[in-house]
């Protein structure tokens, strides 16, 4: 759970208007400063190169249960095999134990029950996952708390934190659920903690806490510091203190971070250089809300992968902290692109392999010998189109890629659409030759949002694509355009908006003003600005039934899908887009902003 925070990307005018498998998820963020890329680039994949199992590292979540634990239902969870989970009844009315005024009444029995609930099902088969017990969120500093709270040990007095955390841990054991205590949330200067990051206060908050614990369950795991985000100097602090002081955590935790992978590497030699021990690391907190689309998403999972932490949690922002849908991997109970990714990222099994990247590109990639496949996730933070080459190198390592020369390639997109009905689009299906010992395999990005599959298997000698999509920004400019997009009156056009497709926006502040797509094909996906200022457009296709699309966002999106169509039949069709001159009762204005679009089967 997060306090709200500044945008990461100011608003310009122009944005406001504007089997034997190897499965590769190819995706691309946009840049959260500055423009978009377009320059090629190129990963690579060692199949002779393995490592250690893959686990799901990142497949964990923060509140994103129901109050009971009940929700989402299993059909939809255990397909992204989550790791960790961590609550502990944020914002349930009542205000915990700081609510009751200090003391076990029905604030904290509410918030201590739903989160022994959570832990419950998620801690049993099918998940046997790890769940990281919010104690300062059952004490009631959820950012509600009011101004004149006191804090545990305010003027040296402990004694009322202490009775808190005795009261905790007898509910936890007489409950029989297993969890690990994670003390405090973000005890660095936000609202969850106003008396200074790694004081005397807090050190006195810290200790007392876990001396209570291991005195009372000496084998529960123990979880921190957890700051708000990943900082060298704090941690240093923290472990040179808390060694000293005997009440080093079991499980060293943070929030957030530029790189995981590069932030649990500097964790790791922290630890050295105070003389201790290896300690497990998470990151229970990650993702901000600006991140949460499919193609961020994919490249931090894939770095995740290369840290060697042992778990990690998708952060809450829209939907705390009780809705039960994956802080919106679930709309209206479907899946959107983010989830599809993650079940993606789930399916990596066998070792991992070592692969390299660059320029904002990162890669996962596992090798099954057993089950003759190799997955893989390719991910990138920069937003960037153009084409990524993935490099799949030393094949003998998996020569039943090739038993007549070839490798089977399928290509997949996962748009960043909420939710993503169908799922993945097929866009290629062909076999493709390799060039000695390495397969390179040319993966065009048309949107720096959503996230791409890769599939490789055994060559069968097919030929050319089943499915190639096309992406279209713009008017007709000649005759042989046979996929175009036509403007009417009341629409304009702004040059050089950096999180869209080819810079360009045309938008329409007028209710009525009519755009046109005509394409060939059996299928289009519409891409448009989502934002605080976007209105509802109306899209119908043939002069069939219309259907309202609600373009505004908390956090802007410039480059996401906001609708794809059924499965339409083979031949020429035409989208008609209209501003109904409608908005959300939270957007600020009518706007409504095109970026591109997708035919498939053209």
């Amino acid at each position: 759970m997060k306090e709200p925070r500044v945008r990461w990307r100011a608003r310009t005018l122009a944005g406001l208007a504007g089997a034997a498998a190897v499965l590769l998820a190819v995706a691309l963020a946009p840049v959260l400063a500055g423009p978009a890329a377009a320059a090629d680039t190129t990963v690579g994949i060692d199949l002779g190169s393995q490592g250690a199992a893959p686990t799901a590292v990142g497949s964990g979540f923060l509140y994103g249960l129901s109050q009971d634990g009940s929700a989402p239902a299993d059909s939809l969870l255990q397909p992204l095999k989550p790791g960790l989970f961590r609550g502990g009844g944020a914002r349930i009315a009542g205000g915990g134990w700081l609510g009751d005024g200090y003391t076990a009444g029905a604030g904290y029995r509410v918030r201590i029950s739903s989160a022994l609930a959570q832990a419950r099902r998620t801690t049993a088969a099918p998940y046997n996952a790890t769940y990281h017990l919010l104690v300062s969120d059952v004490w009631g500093a959820d950012t509600t708390q009011p101004a004149n709270t006191v804090y545990p040990c305010d003027n040296g007095d402990c004694s009322n934190w202490k009775s808190f955390i005795d009261r905790l841990v007898a509910d936890v054991q007489a409950s029989g659920v297993p969890v690990s205590y994670d003390i405090w949330n973000e005890p660095d200067g936000t609202g969850f903690w106003q008396r200074g990051v790694n004081s005397e206060q807090y050190y006195q908050m810290w200790d007392t806490a876990v001396r209570e614990i291991r005195r009372l369950a000496p084998s529960a795991p123990i979880v921190g510091p957890s700051y708000s985000g990943y900082n060298h100097g704090w941690l240093d602090g923290f472990l040179g203190r808390t060694k000293t002081d005997g009440t080093l955590p079991s499980v060293v935790n943070w929030h957030f971070g530029t790189d995981p992978a590069a932030d649990a590497a500097d964790a790791r030699a922290l630890l050295s250089a105070h003389g201790i021990a290896a300690l497990p690391l998470t990151i229970n907190e990650y993702l901000f809300s600006q991140q949460q689309n499919a193609a961020y998403t994919a490249w931090f999972l894939d770095r995740l992968s290369a840290s060697g932490v042992s778990g990690a949690a998708h952060a809450i922002w829209t939907d705390c902290c009780g809705a039960g849908t994956l802080d919106s991997l679930l709309v209206n109970g479907q899946p959107t692109g983010q989830w599809y990714v993650y079940q993606a990222y789930a399916q990596l099994s066998g070792r991992l392999l070592a692969t390299s990247g660059g320029g904002g590109t990162a890669v996962a990639a596992a090798l099954d010998s057993g089950a003759h496949q190799v997955r893989a996730l390719l991910g990138n933070n920069s937003g960037q189109s153009g084409t990524t080459t993935v490099d799949v190198r030393n094949l003998a390592a998996a020569s039943w890629l090739t038993p007549n020369g070839k490798v089977h390639v399928k290509i997949q997109r996962i748009p960043d659409q909420n939710p993503l009905t169908g799922g993945p689009v097929t866009v290629l299906d062909s076999d493709l030759a390799p060039d000695g010992g390495t397969l390179h395999i040319p993966v065009t990005i048309t949107g720096g949002a959503d996230a791409y599959t890769v599939t490789l298997t055994a060559g069968n000698g097919s030929t050319g694509p089943v499915n190639q999509t096309v992406t279209v920004d713009g008017n007709a400019t000649s005759a042989a355009d046979t996929d175009h997009f036509q403007y009417g009156a009341n629409w304009g056009v702004t040059t050089g908006v950096a999180d869209m497709y080819q810079q360009t926006a045309n938008w329409s502040f007028v209710g009525g003003a009519q755009a046109s797509f005509r394409f060939t094909g059996t299928k289009v996906v519409l891409y448009a600005v989502r934002d605080v200022d976007q209105g509802i457009m109306t899209l119908s296709v043939d002069g069939g039934a219309s259907v309202d699309v609600d373009d505004y966002a908390s956090a802007r999106n410039a480059s996401g899908a906001v609708w794809t169509s059924p499965q339409l039949a083979a031949g020429s069709h035409t989208l008609t887009i209209t501003n109904s001159g409608r908005r959300n009762g939270a957007s600020s204005g009518n706007n409504i902003a095109i970026d591109r679009a997708d035919v498939t089967g053209s």
